[in-house]
Parts: C-alpha cells; sequence; structure tokens
C-alpha cells in the first residue's frame, strides 16, 4: 500500500532537515521551502537527494523531473519539496498494485 501524502511529506522534512547540516541555510524547512532558491543546493546536492529518495521510495523519474525543470525560464526554475512529495506521491500511485499516474 502507498504511504500517505502526508507520511511521505514528513519523511522527506525529516530527510532535509538531515541533509540541511550540510547546506549554509538556518530557516526553517517546510513544504514551501525551495531547494535551489532557499537552500542553494548545487547539482552535486541534486544527485545526493535523488538518490537518498530513491533509496526510500523506489525508482522515481527525478533526472526527468530536473530535466523539465531546467527548460523552464529561468525565474522559474526551481521547485518546493512539496512539489517534490507531490511527484514521490504520484509515482508511488502509479507503481502501486492498479495505480494510476
Amino acid at each position: 500500500m502507498p504511504l500517505t501524502h502526508k507520511q511521505i511529506l514528513d519523511a522527506v522534512l525529516e530527510l532535509m532537515t538531515e541533509l540541511s547540516g550540510d547546506w549554509e541555510y538556518s530557516g526553517a524547512i517546510t513544504a514551501e521551502t525551495r531547494l535551489l532558491g532557499d537552500l542553494a543546493m548545487d547539482s552535486l546536492d541534486l544527485v545526493i537527494l535523488g538518490g537518498e529518495l530513491q533509496e526510500r521510495y523506489g525508482q522515481l523519474p527525478f533526472s526527468e523531473f530536473l530535466a523539465e525543470l531546467g527548460k523552464q525560464e529561468a525565474e522559474a526554475r526551481d521547485v518546493t519539496i512539496g512539489e517534490l512529495v507531490d511527484l514521490i506521491s504520484r509515482q508511488q500511485r502509479a507503481t502501486a498494485p492498479g495505480g494510476v499516474a
């Protein structure tokens, strides 16, 4: 059975809080926190995050997600933790028996 959206959000927020010790960010991490604009993650940080998320949630279209992000206008090239959780939640539903994306 797929995890609920709230369970995924809570777990991702916990992970991001753990990882934030490596970044120069001291604010509260919430669903609205932006990976690039707020946390100033670089490409290596994103690769590490993607690996952690795939280890926890299985195969995710993380590379494709970031590639689509890169095609957006510069001002829109960011993603919130909430949007990342939405991606994980959709993928979990899609891969569940009888699931629909």
